[in-house]
């Protein structure tokens, strides 16, 4: 759904807000404030002047903004059988998940989708998956279709060499077929040579297993095959005349059918994932390998050094994110609570902004962060970085949040005492903001937008206190806080992003126009241990974003007590100019590298000057 705000409408009217401040003699006093709680105070107190109904008009579009919308969704599963009649999978399996975001809940419009995308996983190979579809459009699919679906439910099962379950699915085909008046005569002959195929696939699959088996141990259920499809050496014929004379005479039962056996669970390997970090986790940084140290210098802050020599190709670092949000774009491609690709879509019934891959998923984020962003996604997916700070808040509970951000900031000289680290909230708040080095606008401009994240919290259930005053107070508190992590994502946030491995990707890389990139960038985390590593051009690691974890490998040997780096965006082998990526570096993270990238190169220019060469 397009959103009535684009990033550059709140960017004017911050911009607007920032000028009327200057002309009003407000950015002055502004400019002299020193907590990010005491800026949050002075455009609360200012608000009547500076922003007027600006706030309103934000808010009250979320009760206009429509969320589903049915026209849109019939149009992407016609778009996605288009796709599927030529053959291109992956762009149907986006345009029917698209389809079943944007259909009103417990639909015929999702269930359609949802069957459509059924077909899309058996031509993919994935039967499980496409089983799991067909049961998520059972309720409300059409009952004159109804047969469709448990046809491809039998021949998924027939792929399983699942072939008890396969003839029971069979066998209600059939009995459906005789129970929907209507059907096209020619279509009927054309399903029921598929069924007899199938049948005789099955047929043959018995035969086998019987020949492997004992013979005195055969079953009954394989001999009761016969008189489940039709007893007749041309089976197609016999079929098609007796379903044919059926329906002439059936009335249409409304009634679903007797549902199947169920499936059998797939097999499941449960793997700890801290047993893959070499040597086992870090007791003081769980999510981190024994090898590894935080330490903590007046020169570097917080950083990471090796306790030992490590190997390369090393797993030394496996942490899940705090907070994640995805690029708008990929909203119907990865999940937006684990980040992993998304093959059978779970919904929102309220919006259409967001996909999940599993109920769990589903359940996880709407009794969390997102029953306090539904509403306003249109608005809140239009200030980039200041989401993910509103969801790293949103993210955290009560009791959590409260008493973290209400007790006393531990003295730096302190930090130097410990060198245990978790990946919390309280490892959020002792993130670096550089609030020292930004300018007074950007500050200004981050103290607006924290104000309206604050004001978005204030519309929902959030806030726990109902009495007006003190709702001010814990409004402004929060605002506060929103202010501090808008600066921390800005220095610590971590780009992530996906490369094209397996078939099942090929659902990943849909619907752009750039299908033959192996590599996309497609969301925005925080990561509380990741973040404490430094930058360099040339980084000692390599890190792959992986079903929901962020591994971190060794990318060469590591000597001990050699400090562990990350790339923070501009890499020597990809901008081999020292100059650009010193300058990009200062623009955003406030320090002129001096890596060994950087200084290698610089190095024979120095020893030239001390030479006296020209």
């Amino acid at each position: 759904m397009e959103s009535p705000f684009s990033d550059m409408d709140w960017l004017d009217t911050a911009s607007h807000t920032l000028d009327l401040a200057i002309q009003k003699g407000l950015y002055t006093d502004f400019s002299h404030l020193k907590s990010d709680l005491d800026r949050i105070r002075f455009i609360h107190n200012h608000r009547t002047i500076l922003l007027s109904n600006t706030f309103e008009r934000y808010l009250s579009s979320t009760s206009s903004f429509p969320t589903k919308n049915a026209t849109t969704a019939i149009s992407f599963r016609k778009k996605g059988n288009d796709y599927f009649v030529n053959k291109n999978l992956s762009r149907a399996a986006w345009c029917y998940r698209a389809s079943i975001a944007l259909s009103t809940a417990n639909s015929s419009d999702m269930a359609l989708s949802y069957g459509n995308l059924s077909a899309v996983l058996f031509e993919l190979n994935h039967y499980h998956e496409s089983i799991r579809a067909i049961q998520l459009a059972n309720d409300f699919y059409p009952n004159e279709l109804k047969f469709k679906l448990v046809f491809r439910r039998a021949a998924c099962y027939h792929k399983l060499n699942d072939s008890e379950r396969s003839a029971y699915e069979l066998k209600i085909c059939r009995d459906l077929i005789k129970k929907t008046a209507g059907l096209d005569r020619k279509k009927i002959d054309s399903f029921c040579k598929e069924m007899d195929q199938l049948s005789q696939q099955i047929a043959l699959l018995n035969q086998r297993k019987e020949e492997e088996e004992n013979e005195e141990k055969t079953t009954t259920s394989y001999k009761d095959l016969d008189d489940l499809i039709q007893h007749s050496q041309t089976p197609t014929e016999t079929l098609a005349t007796c379903l044919t004379k059926a329906n002439e005479k059936a009335k249409i039962d409304t009634e679903f059918c007797p549902p199947s056996p169920p499936s059998p669970p797939r097999s499941v390997f449960l793997i700890d994932d801290c047993k893959l970090l070499l040597n086992g986790p870090n007791e003081q940084v769980p999510c981190a390998s024994s090898t590894l140290n935080v330490v903590y210098s007046k020169e570097k802050g917080r950083h990471i050094i090796s306790k030992q020599d490590i190997p390369a190709d090393a797993l030394i670092l496996n942490e899940r994110p705090y907070a994640c949000l995805l690029l708008p774009k990929f909203a119907y491609t990865y999940c937006d609570y684990c980040l992993t690709s998304i093959v059978i879509p779970y919904v929102c019934s309220q919006c259409s902004h967001v996909l999940f891959c599993s109920e769990n998923c589903q359940q996880r984020a709407l009794a969390s962060y997102h029953q306090y962003e539904c509403k306003h996604i249109h608005v809140l997916k239009t200030l980039g970085i200041a989401f993910l700070a509103y969801r790293t808040l949103t993210t955290t509970d009560h009791e959590t949040l409260w008493t973290t951000i209400t007790q006393t900031t531990l003295p730096i000289e302190n930090e130097t005492q410990t060198n245990s680290h978790k990946s919390d909230y309280l490892s959020i708040q002792k993130l670096i903001t550089h609030t020292e080095q930004m300018s007074v606008d950007d500050l200004f401009h981050y103290s607006l937008t924290a104000y309206l994240l604050s004001e978005i919290i204030k519309s929902t259930n959030f806030l726990q206190c109902n009495q007006l005053k003190k709702r001010d107070t814990e409004q402004i508190l929060l605002a506060s806080v929103l202010l501090k992590h808008i600066q921390q994502m800005i220095c610590n946030a971590q780009t992530i992003s996906i490369t094209k491995t397996n078939q099942m990707n090929e659902m990943i890389f849909d619907h752009d126009d750039d299908q033959d990139e192996l590599t996309k960038r497609f969301a925005s985390a925080i990561f509380p241990t990741c973040a404490l590593m430094n930058h360099s051009c040339v980084p000692n690691i390599r890190c792959v974003f992986d079903q929901g974890y962020l591994r971190v490998y060794t990318a060469r040997s590591i000597r001990q007590g050699e400090e562990i780096f990350n790339c923070y965006g501009p890499q020597k082998s990809l901008m081999p100019s020292t100059e650009q990526r010193q300058n990009v570096l200062f623009e955003q993270y406030f320090f002129k590298c001096q890596c060994e990238g950087c200084v290698e190169m610089s190095k024979p220019v120095v020893e030239k000057i001390a030479n006296g060469e020209n």
